[in-house]
C-alpha cells in the first residue's frame, strides 16, 4: 500500500515527512529543481507534488514558490546559487520566498544579488530583501 501525503500537515511537517520516505538529499534536489523550473508539478522523476502541499495544474510559478518554501523548511540547500538567482524571477511570490530562504540559512550573496531587491515595487519583497540583508528594521 502507498502513503499518501495527508493534507492536514502543515507544509512543514509535509515537506520533512517527504524527507524521511525519500530522502532529505532528494526532496532537497527535487526542490531545488523545481526554483529553477527545470521540474514540474508533474515530473514522473520526482514523488507526487501534493508532497509538498502542491497541486497538479496549478500556475508554474507556485511550483517554485513551494519548491523554496521546501528549501526553507529543509535547507540549507545544496546549491545556494539556484536561490540567488530566484531573486530576479519574474513573480514577486518566488522573490519573497527565495529571500526568505536566503535569510533563514544565512546565504552568503557575494556578488550582491539581493542588494537591488529593496527597491523592489512588492513591499513583501523589499521587506524580505532587508531581512535576507540582516536589517529588519529597515523593512518598508
Amino acid at each position: 500500500m502507498a502513503i499518501l501525503p495527508d493534507r492536514r500537515r502543515t507544509p512543514r511537517e509535509s515537506v520533512q515527512f517527504a524527507a524521511e520516505l525519500f530522502g532529505r538529499a532528494v526532496v532537497i534536489h527535487w526542490c531545488e529543481e523545481l526554483l529553477t523550473g527545470r521540474a514540474s508539478d508533474s515530473d514522473p522523476r520526482y514523488p507526487s507534488i501534493a508532497w509538498l502541499r502542491g497541486t497538479i495544474g496549478w500556475p508554474d510559478y507556485w511550483s517554485r514558490v513551494w519548491g523554496a518554501r521546501c528549501l526553507l523548511h529543509l535547507g540549507p540547500p545544496e546549491r545556494p546559487e539556484i536561490l540567488l538567482a530566484a531573486v530576479d524571477d519574474p513573480a514577486w511570490r518566488v522573490r519573497e520566498m527565495a529571500l526568505k530562504v536566503i535569510a533563514a540559512h544565512e546565504l552568503a550573496d557575494p556578488a550582491g544579488a539581493v542588494d537591488p531587491l529593496v527597491e523592489d515595487p512588492v513591499k513583501r519583497v523589499r521587506q524580505q530583501a532587508w531581512r535576507a540583508l540582516g536589517h529588519p528594521s529597515e523593512a518598508k
